[in-house]
C-alpha cells in the first residue's frame, strides 16, 4: 500500500477510513497504469526509500506520488468513478473537483475523458512534473 490512512487525512481528509479502504486499492491501480508502474516494479524505485531520502527531490517526488494518489481517491469518491471502464462508458454526466465543474454538452463527451483512466487532471499534472508518468505505448 502507497498511502496510509493517516498520511491520506493530512493530505485531504475528505474521507472517514472505511470509504478510503474501499477506493485505497483501486486508485492504486489507477496511479500505477498512469506511472508504469513506476514504484511497484521488482527490483525498482522504492517509495518508502524516497519519503526519507537525504535528497529533497525525492521526497517531492514520493509526495507528489501520494498527493496525486489522494486527489485519485478523492475524485473517484466524489463522482462515483472506481475505474477506466466508467471513464469510458460516461457513466456519469458530470465530474467536480474543487471548484471545477465540468458537464457534457452533448452525448460526445467532455475533456475529463481525454486520459482513459480513473485519474483527474491535476493528479496527471502532478505525476508529469516530476517526471512520474509514463508516455509510451500501453500495448502492442
Amino acid at each position: 500500500m502507497y498511502l496510509t490512512y493517516p498520511e491520506y487525512s493530512a493530505i485531504s481528509n475528505s474521507l472517514g477510513e472505511d470509504e478510503f479502504k474501499k477506493l485505497i486499492s483501486k486508485a492504486e491501480i489507477q496511479i500505477d497504469t498512469v506511472t508504469n508502474y513506476f514504484y511497484s516494479m521488482p527490483n525498482s524505485h522504492v517509495l518508502a526509500d524516497d519519503s526519507v531520502s537525504d535528497y529533497p527531490w525525492l521526497n517531492a517526488r514520493a509526495s507528489a506520488f501520494k498527493r496525486a494518489i489522494s486527489l485519485t481517491i478523492d475524485y473517484m469518491n466524489s463522482n462515483s468513478v472506481t475505474d477506466s471502464s466508467d471513464v469510458k462508458d460516461g457513466s456519469y454526466s458530470s465530474v467536480e473537483i474543487g471548484r471545477t465543474t465540468l458537464q457534457y454538452s452533448n452525448g460526445s463527451g467532455s475533456s475529463s475523458k481525454s486520459s482513459g483512466f480513473a485519474v483527474p487532471d491535476e493528479a496527471l499534472v502532478l505525476l508529469g512534473r516530476f517526471g512520474l508518468r509514463y508516455g509510451g505505448v500501453a500495448s502492442v
